[in-house]
């Protein structure tokens, strides 16, 4: 655990924490205890099954009809059944050539899907897409304004034609591209959750004495601890509770599909939550158990959500992930890593709540662009949390987020994160990548840092990015080292480095959270400048 305040040290010499050997069966273990959730997600989930049919109409006009992956097989083809029942009865001179389910994920569907031109006329549909084909693209295109100008004249059956090569965009969207009512509900949900927040966290600061035997973080243990007393670090439980109440709030108030699914959401996220809140009380789970609990709440999301990457835009990767075992199980490996570099940044106060503050605005807005109403409250019922529990923790740290917050937090991140390219094919998966690098190239350093100064990668010490600008700043000053009131100023002077490398961030990825090979560069740039700064920084 890496808690948020500041420590007694003087000097503050790289430190590291020798520990004793694992047991050679503990790798084999996990392995084994992972290898049983992905294999449990694939039996439950059964992959992603595409309802496709293709039909030669008359006039040599093939058309092609495209819905959403559904979760099971069965679902699949009922829905198969009701749309080649339809055509029949509508069209008696068409011939069904193809009809079946399609299992995926398949990226060339999901470009189908999207909003993304495509080279052929194409009739958008609530919850998939009509292509047509012909020799003559006259008549193809003629065949998609008839199908628009038919259903307009059809209640509830109202199709948008496309041009080829047209921008399109989905319609029936969780929520409306123009009005006020979205944006109302999340403004009011981001209030309520913060109040709600902010208020346990004063039930939790003003009885302290009563929990303090079991919730405080010792100070001044630990090449990790950077704070002045000891300090409650159970901010995760007020950040949950608060998410369990806006979520009850919204299920009574919102009755409709994104009040559920928030619900599913917050059902996935009880593994991290608990592994985490446990360790913060008993200080007895291991790193491995908790990654383990956070890759069980990402296969449990999967479940219940279908949140399975389905591409990174990487050739070859792509044409694996289309296996549906390697990509549920690099989902929980992703969003495992997310939640765990989400802890490693959680080293002072304000740094992890801040940078997920901007990190959430960032998909927040995106998600309105996209029109995701499930996304957009997920993002602002978070961000209101934080900004309750941050109205506790910066600047004087009197809460920490603990490991059940760091790890909740950490899943929300990364689980959102794939929701977002599962649910919007036009979003690029590099525009969360570009919002998370800087946790997770932190990790990744970390542990080549490590690795080359022979020691183990998941060995702690206080050489991370955050940990160095700290010691910077001790030795830029004269200040007493153990006047606690100067502690805390100096703990307090770090967040608003990681944030503004956050917002170095999350503006390039507003700006261009369509395009994965600029994003792709800003990646890298980033990472070369991390390695620089550091360097410099750490002479």
């Amino acid at each position: 655990m890496i808690s948020c305040a500041s420590s007694h040290y003087s000097a503050l010499p790289p430190y590291t924490v020798t520990t004793p050997g694992k047991k050679a069966s503990t790798p084999v273990a996990t392995a084994a205890v992972f290898i049983a959730i992905v294999s449990a997600t694939y039996l439950v989930h059964g992959g992603t099954y595409y309802p496709h049919i293709v039909v030669d109409a008359q006039q040599q006009v093939r058309l092609e009809f495209l819905q959403r992956g559904l979760q099971t097989d069965e679902a699949c083809q009922a829905t198969v059944a009701t749309v080649a029942q339809a055509i029949r009865v509508s069209c008696p001179l068409c011939k069904i050539a193809v009809q079946e389910c399609f299992a995926g994920p398949v990226p060339e569907f999901e470009t189908l899907l999207s909003e993304a031109p495509i080279a052929m006329p194409s009739s958008r549909l609530p919850r998939g897409v009509v292509t047509y084909e012909s020799d003559d693209g006259a008549l193809a295109l003629a065949a998609c304004r008839e199908a628009e100008r038919l259903g307009r004249s059809t209640p509830g059956a109202g199709t948008i034609c496309y041009p080829p090569n047209a921008q399109r965009t989905m319609p029936g969207t969780t929520m409306p591209r123009v009005g006020a009512h979205p944006a109302l509900l999340g403004f009011l949900v981001l209030l309520f959750a913060g109040a709600v927040s902010a208020f346990i966290g004063y039930l939790i600061v003003r009885y302290e004495a009563l929990h303090a035997h079991w919730s405080h973080d010792p100070a001044g243990v630990g090449p990790q601890k950077f704070h002045a007393k000891p300090t409650p670090r159970i901010g995760g439980l007020g950040i949950m509770a608060s998410l369990f109440v806006t979520g009850a709030v919204l299920l009574a108030t919102e009755q409709g599909t994104p009040g559920e699914q928030f619900g599913y959401l917050l059902l996935a996220s009880l593994p991290a939550f608990l592994g985490g809140i446990t360790e913060d009380v008993t200080k007895t789970v291991s790193v491995a158990a908790r990654l383990m609990l956070t890759m069980a709440a990402a296969a449990i999301g999967v479940m219940l959500l279908g949140a399975v990457i389905p591409r990174l835009d990487i050739p070859g990767f792509d044409t694996l992930l289309r296996w549906s075992p390697f990509a549920i199980a690099f989902t929980a490996f992703a969003v495992g890593g997310v939640a765990n570099s989400v802890n490693i940044i959680d080293g002072y106060n304000g740094l992890a709540a801040g940078h997920a503050v901007i990190v959430l605005a960032a998909m927040a807005w995106v998600s309105v662009l996209v029109g995701d109403q499930l996304l957009l409250i997920s993002a602002l019922a978070m961000i209101g949390t934080l900004l309750g529990f941050l109205a506790w923790n910066y600047p004087k740290g009197k809460i920490f987020l603990g490991d059940g917050g760091a790890y909740l937090l950490g899943f929300w991140l990364g689980e959102l994160s794939v929701l977002l390219v599962v649910r919007h094919p036009e979003i690029s998966p590099w525009f969360p990548m570009l919002l998370l690098v800087y946790p997770i190239f932190e990790t990744l350093y970390s542990m080549y840092r490590r690795k080359v100064e022979g020691l183990s990668p998941g060995q702690p010490d206080r050489m991370h990015l955050h940990q160095v600008i700290y010691q910077s700043l001790r030795r830029s000053t004269s200040e007493e080292a153990f006047n606690p009131a100067a502690a805390t100023r100096f703990n307090n002077r770090v967040a608003p480095f990681g944030w503004l490398v956050t917002l170095a961030c999350a503006i390039p990825g507003l700006l261009l959270w369509r395009e994965t090979l600029w994003l792709v560069a800003a990646s890298i740039i980033f990472c070369i400048a991390y390695v620089l700064i550091y360097r410099l920084i750490a002479k």
